[in-house]
């Protein structure tokens, strides 16, 4: 291979590339991208053996086309450091260097034939989605799936197609969100999926090259594999195998309390009660009225906090106590001004809420005091 490649597009795509490539592995290969130089583009490609990466670069001349596999962490620590606006990548069966003006990098390769498969995203797509609302909706729920490695069904994001629209719902067993959009196209039937939060927490850095004001992602879903295709960059991933709890029964229905409120307002108020909690329980508890709302908190070391917020509430006075990082998790997400609390009593869930629960709702468990 011997080609010249623009600099800060090479920096980009090796930044995509590291969000998949060079995690915790015993298989180094997997912590290395291939180069594959043909046509005048450069396509990059990696994988951890379960999430997968495609994108390309434009060339600005190819003297010899060519694979090779390098260690991606490495070559993007070098390339981020050259000052030069293009630089040149040549390639052998032992070496991989690297050049600009004067500084010459030369990094030991790995055979190409020794590197996994990735797929590609060779069909028409099941559904186009506007990538700010792929964005949103990911934001939206995935800080609460699971984390525990034993509830392997509930560590991704259930993908809910219905009709023109699709719905993300993650759980951790104390808490659910859920957030739909609609879709700017769609040629499948409704099907669940369930997606692994790796490759969700990796979408924002491998697509972030290609947006303009009205990006869009195909979706490729296959019995065992996601595939998200915008512009030259495509994301794939196995999905999780396993059954999604059938959170539909536990949404409560019946709440007959709501709480008006200011989402900042709301937001730094739990958060000043929770400088006095105590490591293990961060709870806090709340008193609705028709005269406001007071936040209370306590820890033994630590002593006692009292916080008042303004709010609009409809409904029976009525206290009760929720874990402020949950609560504030998903405050920071919403980006509406105003959010909703619907409530029933103490001992039952909360839904915080934009003005539409189709397009978000936040099931919240109590705790006790």
């Amino acid at each position: 291979m011997r080609t010249r490649l623009p600099r800060q597009e090479l920096v980009d795509a090796l930044t995509a590339v590291a969000a998949i490539a060079g995690g915790r592995t015993t298989k180094q290969i997997l912590t290395c991208v291939k180069l594959s130089a043909a046509k005048e583009r450069m396509e990059l490609t990696a994988t951890d053996g379960e999430a997968c990466l495609r994108l390309a670069v434009g060339t600005l001349s190819l003297e010899r086309g060519g694979e090779v596999v390098v260690p991606a962490q490495r070559l993007l620590e070098i390339v981020r450091e050259l000052p030069d606006a293009e630089i040149r990548v040549d390639s052998d069966d032992k070496y991989c260097t690297v050049m600009g003006e004067g500084s010459e990098f030369k990094i030991f390769t790995f055979p190409a034939a020794d590197f996994p498969a990735v797929p590609t995203f060779a069909d028409d797509a099941d559904f186009v989605v506007e990538g700010a609302t792929l964005s949103r909706m990911i934001g939206l729920t995935i800080y609460a799936a699971a984390r525990e490695t034993g509830r392997y069904a509930i560590n991704g994001v259930l993908w809910q197609k219905r009709g023109k629209k699709v719905f993300f719902v993650a759980t951790d067993g104390r808490r659910l969100a859920r957030a739909g959009g609609g879709l700017v196209e769609s040629s499948s039937g409704d099907f669940d999926a369930i997606v692994p939060t790796k490759a969700l927490h990796a979408f924002e850095r491998v697509f972030a090259g290609t947006r303009d004001g009205n990006w869009t992602v195909d979706v490729k879903v296959m019995p065992n594999q996601i595939l998200l295709r915008s512009g030259e960059r495509m994301l794939g991933t196995a999905l999780v195998e396993g059954n999604f709890p059938k959170y539909e029964d536990v949404l409560p229905r019946d709440c007959d309390k709501v709480a008006r409120l200011s989402r900042l307002e709301f937001f730094g108020a739990i958060r000043r009660a929770a400088l006095l909690t105590s490591d293990e329980a961060r709870a806090v508890r709340m008193a609705f009225s028709e005269k406001g709302l007071t936040i209370r908190a306590n820890s033994p070391e630590q002593g006692e906090a009292r916080v008042e917020v303004p709010v609009e509430f409809d409904g029976d006075p009525v206290e009760i106590g929720f874990n402020a990082v949950f609560l504030n998790d998903a405050l920071k997400a919403l980006p509406n001004d105003t959010v909703y609390l619907d409530l029933k009593e103490s001992a039952r869930p909360g839904i915080l809420r934009g003005e539409d629960k189709n397009d978000f709702l936040y099931v919240i468990m109590p705790v006790q005091l």
